[in-house]
Parts: structure tokens; sequence; C-alpha cells
């Protein structure tokens, strides 16, 4: 039997031929975003109001005045001289004015960075090269991991860590911080590696504590947890308050900095620990140890995970409390730029911080060119104070870690609420957890990643989609009448349909599917919701508008036909192919259901068909309310709550008024959106 093959009748060879010549046409105007996407100081700058230049002044110098002693805190943190940590301080915040996508975040030397840092140094250290080599070799190492994902838009990687491991790696790790951190508050010295040594050590050499130590240790910690809760009972009503509240680093530090200068400047043998000297100035640009960068870059993933995934969620975490849109790729770029940078200025690896991060959201701050400020009080401090820190006595620099990272380590009830939500997921936190507590974090963060991937593979495999094509619609809906959904879909009703689980590997991009499929096809409440120039209080960042235009034009929909597209009234979700939601899926939800009703206002309704019990369960156990279909019929006012429905066509004709033409003129094209 002679066998022939004709290529131009080939599926697969139309297809290929297909994408280059859409690729090719699309090159040119795709390269030209691409490359303006990477520096997006270009996108905003021309709309910078000059009214917003003093909120940018008084945040860009209060983060400065915290950045510095944090600085010296975190290369404390890693083992490193303290002035490596100002170094890799302010270069940063000044890349971030020309690259950065949040108004709010701030980067620099983070808590989980240093011990990351410190546990390499330790393993390498040992083969003769200095803390200063390493950590540089370290940085520049993340900087290329982060670069690479950014330039390449791979940032959806990082969704294989998902929310619990992330959560249970970052518990373990403040308290193996503050473990490091407890010797020097006690003045106690030759306490060995590891938690279950370091607790043993403590405790043994109790009776060997300095009591001037001591003193200055815990007055530090009281002090500091003091003006803390000054700030967060008064600070809102007394503004001077709240200042001293947010610069209590700064302040205690000089508190007992002068102390130290006044008790120990006479004496041969300071009556506690100090700091001791720091040199002055940047260092010229040198090249990292490409030798040493090989060594290191293997172990440094653990690094570029923990520093990429917390910038990340801090970025978006601000970017949904004040309305803006963040791009996590862009963000990696910049992460990758800021620390090879770093890296020729002998800087350790950087990244974004949580509580200078809040602190700069709530001095007001407008837009990313506050971070030139903060490099300006960084680059003062470096020149011109370094004498006076001198005098730091270390057991204050160790008070301030412990005050500041015992914050990150999360409460039990949020690892109970795993238990409920997923065993699973609970599991995947634990082993994150005591890994990283008692082996490494490098090693904590990897098995329990790994478990959840494996974990994930082996639900998906026995997990079963359903495609819906023209051809089966009948079969697939045949409640909905004549077959043909486009043609019985209520004005400003948008359906979006799963036809697979939603977990922590694919949670963002099935809660964006969502939006995507929302803001295409319809208009929000507010007339400049999807308005990139109209609105007079226009925010900075105007990303989220430039989308919702760019998915317009991708659909066809021409700009002088938007305003008839209809506003948007109820979103259904068709779950019915829906077996699994994670607690990465659960909070990808819930973030889906704030954004929507941004977009949308509160009168948006939310339909749910065919949700499975055991996730209904799940959803109500993160604080949805949900009621039945029954209980609504007839009833717009359903409240915060969500409505579940059994069948699609009950959820599609739950208000009436079915609309049966397809003129797009009249305000109702509405599509059937088959996101599987």
């Amino acid at each position: 039997m002679k066998l022939t093959f004709n290529l131009s009748q080939d599926e697969n060879y139309r297809r290929i031929k297909g994408y280059l010549l859409d690729g090719t046409r699309a090159l040119p105007g795709s390269t030209g975003r691409y490359l303006i996407q990477k520096v997006p100081v270009v996108q905003w700058i021309g709309n910078y109001s000059p009214s917003w230049i003093i909120n940018d002044l008084i945040a860009g110098l209060t983060v400065g005045v915290i950045l510095v002693p944090q600085a010296l805190a975190y290369a404390k943190i890693a083992g490193i001289p303290l002035q490596d940590g100002l170094l890799a301080s302010w270069l940063p915040s000044g890349l971030y004015f020309i690259m950065g996508t949040s108004k709010d975040i701030n980067t620099g030397p983070t808590s989980i960075i240093g011990l990351l840092t410190a546990q390499i140094i330790k393993e390498v250290s040992s083969e003769g090269f200095t803390p200063t080599a390493i950590t540089v070799a370290i940085s520049f190492s993340v900087g290329i991991y982060c670069f690479i994902m950014g330039m390449l838009n791979l940032g959806f990687l990082l969704e294989f860590v998902s929310l619990p491991v992330l959560t249970g790696f970052i518990s373990a790790a403040a308290i193996t911080i503050i473990l490091g951190q407890v010797p020097a508050i006690f003045g106690e010295t030759g306490v060995g590696t590891g938690t279950a040594n370091q607790i043993h050590d403590i405790f043994t050499k109790l009776p060997l504590t300095k009591p001037v130590t001591v003193a200055v240790g815990l007055g530090s910690m009281v002090l500091l947890i003091m003006l803390q809760v000054l700030g967060q009972r008064l600070g809102k009503k007394n503004k001077a308050i709240w200042i001293i509240s947010i610069g209590r680093n700064a302040l205690i530090i000089i508190l007992f900095t002068i102390t130290s200068f006044f008790l120990n400047r006479n004496l041969k043998t300071p009556l506690f620990d100090l700091t001791g000297k720091i040199p002055p100035g940047l260092i010229p640009p040198k090249t990292p140890d490409l030798a040493l960068v090989k060594r290191v870059f293997a172990p440094s993933v653990a690094v570029f995970l923990a520093a990429s995934l917390e910038h990340i969620a801090i970025a978006k975490s601000f970017g949904r409390k004040n309305h803006y849109t963040i791009s996590a790729n862009q963000e990696l770029t910049f992460l990758g730029v800021a620390n090879l940078a770093n890296s020729f200025f002998g800087g350790m690896a950087v990244g974004g911080a949580a509580s200078r991060t809040a602190v700069n959201s709530e001095s007001g701050v407008k837009s990313p060119l506050s971070g030139i400020v903060t490099s300006a009080a960084v680059l003062a401090s470096i020149f011109f104070l370094t004498n006076a820190l001198f005098w730091i006595p270390k057991a204050t620099l160790s008070a301030v870690i412990i005050v500041a990272v015992w914050q990150i380590v999360v409460s039990p009830s949020v690892f109970i609420s795993f238990w409920k939500i997923s065993f699973m997921d609970f599991v995947a936190s634990q082993i994150a957890f005591w890994v990283t507590l008692f082996v490494s974090a490098e090693f904590g963060i990897e098995s329990a990643t790994a478990f959840m991937v494996a974990i994930s593979i082996l639900q998906t495999v026995f997990s079963k989609g359903t495609t819906v094509t023209s051809k089966n619609f009948e079969e697939v809906y045949p409640q909905l009448e004549g077959g043909h959904g486009r043609q019985h879909v209520q004005i400003g009703t948008q359906i979006v349909r799963f036809d697979y689980p939603i977990i922590f590997v694919n949670a963002s991009r099935a809660k964006e599917s969502i939006l995507d499929a929302v803001q295409t096809w319809n208009l929000g409440a507010s007339p400049f919701s999807d308005s990139a120039s109209g609105n007079p209080d226009r925010l900075w960042n105007e990303l989220g508008a430039k989308r919702i235009k760019f998915l317009r034009r991708k659909a066809g929909i021409q700009p002088r036909d938007e305003e008839y597209l209809p506003q948007i009234r109820a979103v259904i979700l068709d779950f019915q192919g829906v077996r699994y939601v994670d607690a990465t899926g659960i909070e990808a939800l819930k973030a889906m259901k704030t954004e929507l009703r941004t977009y949308a206002g509160e009168g948006v309704e939310i339909r749910f068909v065919g949700l499975r019990n055991l996730i209904v369960g799940k959803l109500e156990r993160a604080g949805w309310s949900f009621i039945d279909q029954g209980e609504v019929e007839g009833s717009a006012e359903i409240g915060s709550k969500v409505v579940l429905y059994q069948r699609l066509n009950e959820a599609i004709y739950a208000n009436g008024d079915v609309y049966e033409n397809d003129s797009f003129k009249k305000g109702a094209k509405v599509e059937l959106e088959d996101t599987h």
C-alpha cells in the first residue's frame, strides 16, 4: 500500500503557517509595545501632576529614613559587612522610578533575603571566598534569573509556588531569623547553628548573659513596640504621633547611638558590642567573580524565588488596595536589572519589602518618583553618616530585626484555614514550615513546591474536561432552546466556562480570564472605569484602562463602537466541569470578586452554575455567602451574596428580558466565552 502525504492539506502545517504569518504581521507593532512596556516611566511621566510632588517628596524621605537602619539590620542577618546593606539600598529605588509599575512598593534588602544569603555564605565561605564576594555573586545570579524571566514574560512559572507553601516558608524563615538575633540581645557568644542547637545554646548560656547588653536590647524592643502600638491606636488622629511611629526604627537607633557614644567614647572596651567602623562613600564598580557566580548559581534559586514571589505579592496587594494594575513580568525585569546593577557596586540581593511599602502608601505617595528621593536619602547616609553608625549597639540592631520580623510570622489561624479548605494545602504548608525551620530555607521551599506539583499533576491526570464547539453545543447544553447561546443571553450578562481545576498553577489566569471577558464585552459602572483619559482625578498608573482598550481592539471592537457596549449586570461562571479548587484558587476567586465589583459596581450579580458542594463548602469557609436560586426568584436584591444555579439556562434567564437580536449597534453584542 502506497502512502501519500500532501503538506498543503496538513492541519498542523496550516496552523503553523498561520501563526508565522500572523506573527510576522504583528512583529513591528508588538516590538514597539514591548520596548515601551520595559520602560514604564515614558507612559506616565507626561501625565505627572505638579501637585503630587510634595506627596512624593514626603513619602520618599520617610521611606529613606526607615530604609537606612533596615539595610544595616538585614546585612547583619546575612552575616556580611553592614556597608553592603547600604550599598544595596541606594540604586534600586532610583531604578524603580524608570522601570516600576507600582507607585507604592519599595525595593531593597529584606529579612528573608538576608537569611537565605547567610545560609549560602555559610556553605561556600569554607572554600576561601569572602562574605562580600559571595553576596555579590548571589545578587548577580538572582539578577540573571529575574531578568530572563521578565524579558521572556515567564512570570507565570512562579505560580508553581502556591500560597500555602509561601506562607509556611515565610513564617519558618521569620522564626529562624528571630532565633539568630536572640543571642545578641543577651550578649551571648558561641551559640551554635541550626534551630535545635540555637534553642539549646540560648537557654544553656542564660547564666552568662551581660546585664548591660540585656538592658539595651530589651529596652530597644520595649520602646519599639510601644511606639508601634501608639501609632496603631492614635496615629490616624494625630499626624505627629503617626510620623513618630513610622520612623520608630530610626528614632530608637538614634537614641541608643547617642547614649552609646557618651557611655563608650572614653572606654577602651565598650560596655556592649558596637556596630564598628563602616567605610564612607561608594565603591568603584567591579565585575563579580564569574567562577564564584557559577558556584552559587544553583543555590541562589531559593533567593530568587523568595525575592520575586514576595515582591510581586506585595505589589499586587497594594495595586488592588489602591485600584491600579501592576505588570508582574515588568517587575521581574526591574528586579533583574536592580540586582545585576547592585552586584557591580558590592550590594546584596534585593526585593520588595512589606513594611516599607506600607509606610510609603500611608505617606500618600503618588508615583514612583518618590524613589529618587529615597535614593538621595540613602546616599546622604553613605557619604555623611557612617562615622555616627560606628556607635550603634548591636543589641539595638537585633531588637529592630526581631520586632520587624515578628510581624511576618503568620497566625496559626491561617494554617487552620488551610486545614478547613484543603488538606493537601495544609500538608504542603507544614512541609514548608518544618523543613525550613529545622533543615534549611532552600530545601524547605523546594520540597514543599515539589510536593504540591506532584499532587496537582495527579489531580489533573484524573480530571476530565469537556471541549465545547459549535458541533456539540446542543449535546453539551441541550437545555438552551435552539442551541445557540449567543442568541439567548441577556444584555449585560457575561458567561465564562471552566472545564479544569482552578489551582495554584492556573489560578491567576483563571481570574484574569473572567475579568478580561467582562471588560472586553461590557462597560463598567463608573464612566472612568475603562477610560484612560477622562478622569480628572486620574490615577498615576493607567495600565488597567489601556489593557481594556487593547482587549477590545483585539476582539475587533472599534473605539467608536465602545459606547454601545452594554453595562455589565451579571456574570455567570459555569463551573459544571470544575472538580477541584485549591487555597490559591479560592484567593484568586476572592480577588476576582473584589476587582469585578470595583469595575462593575456593588450591584453586579455573580451567578455560579453547577458548583460542587465540596467547592461551595470551601468558599463558605473562606468567607463567601451564597443563596440558592429559589431564594431570589424575581428579585434583584441579593446584597453581597452570590447565587447558585444548577443549570445554565436558569442562570441566563434569571431575570427575564432575553435579548434575541445579534445587533452590536444596539449594545448587546455578547459572546459565550469558552476558556477551556
